[in-house]
């Protein structure tokens, strides 16, 4: 009987020994799987923070196309308003293009400029500044010509009553003698 009790002893030290390897292997497969699930947990929060990094900066891509658009929207209604301004100021002046536009609008700045050192003249003459009103008319005739001014030029400068103006303006400087000469 002794040796019966001997023989199943070797075989019921193999099964606390594979029971022991079973329990290790069985707490290894679940730590393997604890931490395969950490780590899927770690790359869904990455992957989440970074969608939501997307999403911002698509968000404000779109904001700023959607912007540029209202801008571009903005210009273009504004072209469309100048182009409509162009167009009838071309048919007050009787212009076909732009340059001869631009020509008549320069014409008209120098127009109000002589008008306004005409205005300037007359008032020194009649305040007895003779010097300062000949200066100013000799300073308008260096600048635009005397043909200009008294519509003699075929490109005169001034309407027919306002160069019958300066002529008399110029005329006026010519005769009354400076204050120096006064003096």
């Amino acid at each position: 009987m002794e040796e019966k009790n001997n023989a199943p002893q070797p075989c019921g030290e193999k099964q606390p020994e594979s029971k022991k390897f079973l329990v290790f292997y069985v707490i290894g497969l679940f730590c393997v799987a604890l931490a395969l699930i950490l780590l899927s947990y770690i790359a869904q929060v990455r992957s989440d923070r970074r969608l939501n990094e997307l999403t911002n900066q698509l968000s404000t891509q779109t904001s700023a196309a959607e912007g540029a658009n209202a801008r571009v929207q903005v210009l273009q209604q504004s072209v469309e308003e100048q182009t409509k301004v162009l167009s009838q100021l071309m048919q007050q002046t009787g212009t076909e293009n732009t340059d001869e536009l631009l020509a008549a609008v320069e014409k008209l700045s120098d127009q109000k400029k002589v008008l306004y050192e005409m205005t300037m003249a007359q008032q020194e003459l009649s305040q007895n500044k003779n010097a300062e009103a000949k200066e100013r008319i000799d300073g308008l005739v260096t600048n635009y010509t005397l043909e200009r001014l008294n519509g003699t030029a075929q490109d005169a400068l001034l309407t027919e009553e306002s160069a019958a103006l300066f002529t008399a303006l110029y005329q006026q400087t010519r005769v009354v003698p400076s204050e120096e000469t006064a003096e």
